[in-house]
């Protein structure tokens, strides 16, 4: 079977190395040369971890990444709200882990071959195969395509032209990546009223910054990655004061934050995953999670079922109960840090330890 991969990020590496490993002759395709380079860091909960570690990367990974063995919730005033114990919550999964967007890129493309540079910019879609064609005008056809290529995906547009448009969700936020210059020592949230500052260590040295804000759709305009961090969120950075000064000498990256809900990820022999499927805000730290584990479960289909639409719709089933899931948790989460901070303090202070375990309850599961 031909099978053709349209984006060379986390989702799209990853289902190549996933498919490949079950003998899979996989060809993958990226418009942009710079795919691997820049990104800040993520946090890896549990269930991404031991995805990687199905892909076979779990020595290579935790030689790259950094411990996270607690989350500690914290209010506007620096005032520790709950702690939880990560190692003990994950315990039977995996634990939980924080790197470079581009160290865990790099762990997914080496040893594979090169992705190819080129733009989709038409797609022939029958039950049997694909016709595609690309921007210098060569055409190739293929008996599937997966579209792996991001939150605006263009297979999506081409494949699914009744799918609904990503949705904003009323936040805009900056990353970057600092040295680590002050006591946090684990992942740590301040929440404000309408705004939050959250860093991680990545790595001995280096700390991630993810900073938020609620925005008008109307004024996303007004903010940038020159947009100067210490004004809008000085007020609620205690011990992350520092930090947002390095800013100013760091590479920022800005983005409003959006969410894509769809009713289905397959048509025909077309095939949806990660972001291009289920975007969702990063409330749960779930963007990088779910596309590894769409990549695995698309690649145990393909493996077990002789009949290609059948394999595509029992991996549609089994992932988006996971990924209906995160988006419900998201937007619980992003309403209860919205609370006036005095209901949101008490409802974390006192069930905050119940909340986490609760979000994540499903995720815990075995694909």
């Amino acid at each position: 079977m031909r099978i053709l991969i349209v984006g060379a990020g986390i989702a799209g590496l990853a289902a190549r190395r996933a498919l490949v490993r079950r003998g899979f002759s996989v060809k993958i395709v990226e418009r942009n040369p710079s795919a691997g380079l820049g990104g800040a860091g993520l946090f890896l909960p549990g269930n991404g971890v031991r995805a990687l570690c199905r892909l076979g990367l779990g020595a290579e990974l935790f030689r790259l990444s950094h411990a996270v063995n607690a989350q500690r919730f914290h209010d506007e005033r620096g005032r520790l709200l709950t702690s939880v114990d990560t190692n003990r919550y994950w315990r039977d999964v995996a634990p939980c882990r924080a790197i470079r967007r581009s160290d865990l890129w790099q762990l997914l493309d080496d040893g594979m071959e090169p992705a190819e540079c080129g733009q989709v910019i038409d797609l022939s879609n029958t039950g049997l195969g694909c016709r595609v064609t690309y921007a210098d005008g060569r055409t190739e056809n293929v008996d599937l395509v997966i579209g792996a290529d991001g939150i605006h995906s263009s297979v999506r547009a081409l494949a699914f032209p009744q799918a609904p448009d990503p949705e904003y969700v009323g936040n805009v936020c900056w990353r970057f990546i600092v040295p680590k210059t002050c006591s946090v020592d684990e992942w740590s949230v301040m929440l404000g009223e309408d705004r939050s500052l959250l860093a991680k260590p990545i790595s001995k040295s280096e700390l991630y910054i993810y900073a938020d804000m609620s925005a008008a759709r109307t004024a996303i305009g007004n903010y940038s990655d020159e947009t100067p961090l210490l004004p809008l969120f000085g007020s609620i950075a205690g011990p992350l004061r520092h930090a947002l000064e390095l800013s100013r000498d760091t590479v920022v990256h800005f983005a409003a934050l959006e969410r894509l809900k769809l009713s289905r990820w397959v048509e025909n022999r077309v095939v949806l995953i990660g972001d291009a499927a289920h975007a969702s805000p990063p409330s749960m730290a779930q963007g990088a999670c779910l596309a590894i584990e769409d990549a695995l479960v698309l690649a145990d289909e393909l493996s077990a079922r002789a009949r290609v639409d059948l394999a595509l719709s029992f991996y549609e089933q089994r992932q988006k109960v996971r990924a209906d899931w995160v988006h419900r948790q998201c937007a619980a989460r992003d309403k209860m840090r919205r609370l006036p901070p005095a209901v949101r303090n008490a409802l974390l202070r006192f069930g905050g330890g119940a909340i986490y375990r609760r979000n994540y309850s499903l995720l815990r599961k075995p694909l």
